[in-house]
């Protein structure tokens, strides 16, 4: 597994495009990290924003967001 990926690497990864990434890091969903020019987003950010989505949608199907 790599340390860090690109923000194309990153949309691949997730299936989701660019401006998700750019709305998801805009939001502070995800970090990244500046080398240089370069944007990288870290697996355990990744990591972290997967697991806190399978935490939503675990309390969601178990009803415990509804109003």
């Amino acid at each position: 597994m790599k340390l860090a990926y690109s923000i194309q690497e990153a949309c691949s990864l997730l299936s989701i495009g660019r401006t998700t990434i750019y709305a998801l890091i805009g939001q502070g969903d995800l970090a990244i990290l500046k080398i240089g020019r370069r944007t990288l987003i870290s697996a355990k950010s990744l990591d972290a924003f997967i697991q806190s989505i399978e935490r939503n949608s675990g309390r969601d199907s178990l009803g415990e967001n509804r109003g």
